[in-house]
């Protein structure tokens, strides 16, 4: 049988930006600054969210979260309306690590490395 890869990503982020302005630094950063949009959509019922429209080698990314203390969660996964394989087996990969090693270091953001240690995303003492 097939392996059918579900690629998923969540990073918790502080900042003093507001979600549009992380939306631009993360951009700026991980996609060649295409816009997050879709504020309006509320994606998510009861949480402020912006997503990029297109999909992106596969993957949608979005950005969720109230920001202050609370923070920002940065999701990237599969693209939902990618097609699936009908005979193949969905096996998830979580890409975490790799996307706040590209993140790490920008300015105006801070990810939580507390929070993705305490999920076991990654081992930071590497």
């Amino acid at each position: 049988m097939k392996k059918y890869p579900y690629f998923i990503c969540f990073i918790p982020i502080l900042s003093d930006e507001d979600i549009m302005g992380v939306s631009k630094i993360i951009s700026d950063k991980l996609v060649g600054g295409l816009p997050f949009g879709g504020l309006e959509d509320h994606i998510y019922e009861e949480v402020p969210a912006v997503y990029i429209k297109e999909s992106i080698l596969g993957f949608e990314l979005v950005i969720q979260g109230y920001g202050g203390e609370e923070g920002y969660i940065l999701e990237v996964r599969s693209y939902s309306r990618n097609n699936k394989l009908y005979d193949a087996k969905e096996i998830t990969i979580d890409i975490s690590r790799y996307i706040a090693s590209l993140l790490e270091g920008t300015e105006k953001i801070k990810i939580i490395y507390e929070e993705i240690i305490a999920q076991e995303y990654m081992d930071i003492t590497e």
